[in-house]
This record gives C-alpha cells, structure tokens and sequence, in this order.
C-alpha cells in the first residue's frame, strides 16, 4: 500500500517534516538547517524544489529516527514509527504543506532528538 502526504514530492515531505518538528516561524527554517549542520540557503533550496540528495536524506534520518528513507523520497508510510507518522499526517500551518493545525509539541521534538 502507498500512502502519501500533502504533498507528494519529496520537497514538500521534507517542508512537511521541517514543520512537523515544530520549526514553523520566523527564522526556524535556519535553526532546522543548522540542526542537520547545513547552510539555511541548501535547506531552503530543497523545500523550493532542487532534488533532496542521498546525503542530506541521510541527515534527516539521523536525526530523526522516525523518519524513513522511503518516506522522504517515495511517500510511503509504512515504515514510520507511529509517533511519526502520526506527526506527519497532522496539518501544519505552512502554506502549502499540510494545512492549519497545530505542530508537534516541543516534548515530543526532545523525544525524537534524545533517539539520535
């Protein structure tokens, strides 16, 4: 079964995700980039569309546990932890990666951090 978020391209997976953690403000998309310890403009790029490298997937995963290589380059759900999955489906209050609902809270970030 294929399942797939708001969003069907990796670019937007990887807005999703980014919003998902909870760096949905100003200035969190720099704070998330440096968290995977890349440049906020190499960050910014994918969520604009430039393809998300084997390298930078490989970041994501790192650092969060949850998240799985197949979600981030296919869209498929299977994999993801539940608390994951769960996380990712909720509607974000990006434009256009999700919709108007409230982000993970900062205790389960702190959960997904405490696991790399």
């Amino acid at each position: 079964m294929l399942s797939r978020f708001a969003g069907s391209d990796a670019s937007k997976r990887a807005r999703r995700l980014r919003e998902a953690m909870g760096f949905n403000g100003r200035g969190d998309q720099q704070k998330f980039a440096e968290l995977l310890g890349v440049e906020r403009g190499r960050w910014n790029n994918i969520e604009c569309g430039a393809p998300l490298s084997k390298e930078m997937a490989l970041r994501i995963v790192r650092k969060f546990p949850g998240v799985t290589l197949d979600w981030l380059f296919l869209g498929r759900t299977e994999g993801l932890t539940v608390e994951m999955a769960r996380a990712l489906s909720e509607p974000s209050n990006g434009n256009d990666a999700g919709g108007d609902s409230k982000a993970v809270s900062s205790k389960s970030l702190e959960n997904f951090a405490s696991l790399r």
